[in-house]
């Protein structure tokens, strides 16, 4: 994480602890800052705790030398918007790696997910809200997506060293990674969709869908871009018309 400035670390501590859904009190039971002092601090008042209280008080949410803390789980929750995680995202501004997220497929408004971030493991429970339009991919930018095909909401985060080892079992054994180029998550998971699911399709028609996605991937890590792509198929659908009409002509 890139050094935080004195107005950004009460935003980055405000965020963390609403999105691990710590009261006033409880912080003033583990660090001892009173809860009217950290209220002031945590609305822009300078002055109002110790550097030493700031350190302890960041430590207790998972930060520790400009850094996630890897000698835990860090669990967030956010719902609606998404304001608190994203906040924190722009405030972790350096490119760490390895930054790899893994999802599951499960039903629900809600979603858990777990992200490597560096060397630190984050739990992410999230609920959109019904307006929403955050991508957390493009919020992450992760190096590497994912897919179980497990529930990850029982993966246990009680030690750092069991989560990375049960998270990344199942992905060498049974993990499907999505491209994390310009291709869309939700563009890739619907070419892989069975028939009769947001359109039509028989047995052929999956098969080229498939041949479709191997197809983009390949294009893609040669360098073209969707734009080109894009301009590649209208100038064939282009000519087809072209052709088509010059046959319907001489017909007629």
């Amino acid at each position: 994480m890139s050094a935080l400035n004195s107005e950004q670390i009460p935003i980055l501590a405000g965020a963390l602890l609403r999105l691990r859904g710590l009261t006033l009190a409880a912080v003033f039971d583990a660090t001892g800052i009173r809860a009217a002092n950290l209220s002031a601090w945590l609305k822009g008042k300078p002055q109002v705790i110790s550097a030493a209280r700031v350190a302890a008080l960041l430590y207790h949410l998972g930060v520790q030398g400009g850094q996630l803390r890897s000698d835990m789980v860090h669990t967030w929750s956010d719902q609606g918007d998404w304001a608190h995680l994203r906040s924190v995202f722009n405030l972790l501004q350096e490119p760490v790696t390895p930054r790899c997220l893994f999802l599951d497929e499960q039903p629900g408004i809600s979603h858990t997910r777990f992200l490597q971030w560096g060397e630190a493991w984050v739990r992410l429970s999230l609920t959109p809200g019904p307006t929403a339009k955050d991508d957390l991919a493009a919020m992450v930018s992760p190096d590497r997506m994912i897919v179980l095909p497990v529930a990850l909401e029982g993966i246990p985060t009680q030690d750092p060293k069991a989560t990375a080892s049960a998270v990344l079992g199942l992905a060498e054994q049974t993990g499907q990674e999505i491209p994390t180029g310009e291709l869309a998550h939700g563009f890739m998971q619907r070419l892989g969709a069975p028939p009769g699911q947001d359109f039509v399709l028989t047995s052929g028609d999956s098969l080229g869908w498939r041949i479709l996605e191997v197809s983009l991937r390949s294009a893609m890590r040669r360098g073209l871009s969707p734009t080109q792509l894009a301009l590649k198929i209208e100038t064939m659908r282009l000519d087809e018309d072209d052709f088509a009409g010059s046959i319907k002509t001489k017909s007629d």
